[in-house]
């Protein structure tokens, strides 16, 4: 039984699944930086950590896996296309983004406005949001990296 379509369509599942939750992450950190209400702040920033953990760094994790075994079936090789490493570098780079700085910085985020809706301080609040947006846009630009060599494949 051929499962190369198979395992094509859960890679695609997998990777809207990233997209979608960089697409969360994105416009939830509008409507925090848009109101004054930390509490508020506190649910959406645990919203982006919850969903960045699950259907971000979980479904980026399984998209590359799959990603590999479809590149597999379609005929590539590790050792003869340079596509491959290209493709398992950004990869990776997603990967180490995601667990290095987007959970933690968004889980921050989200114990500090947590923090100051109880009546604590709210510092570090900017330099952390200021460091979450950053790896947010970076990993936008590994996805459009990643979609580029997923779209536009190419043999060595």
């Amino acid at each position: 039984m051929n499962l190369h379509g198979l395992w094509q369509l859960l890679h695609l599942v997998f990777a809207f699944s990233y997209v979608g939750s960089l697409t969360l992450a994105e416009w939830n950190s509008r409507a925090a930086r848009r109101t004054e209400d930390w509490s508020e702040r506190a649910r959406l920033f645990e919203i982006i950590h919850v969903s960045s953990r699950i259907a971000g760094a979980g479904s980026l994790f399984v998209t590359g896996l799959l990603g590999h075994v479809s590149a597999m079936g379609s005929g590539y090789r590790m050792g003869q296309d340079r596509w491959m490493i290209v493709v398992t570098v950004v990869w990776l780079a997603a990967l180490a983004g995601m667990f290095l700085l987007n959970l933690p910085l968004s889980a921050r985020l989200a114990t500090i406005a947590r923090t100051a809706a109880g009546g604590g301080s709210s510092e570090g609040w900017a330099s952390a949001l200021a460091r979450w947006r950053f790896a947010n846009v970076l990993q936008s630009l590994l996805y459009l990296v990643m979609l580029g060599l997923m779209v536009f494949p190419w043999r060595s």
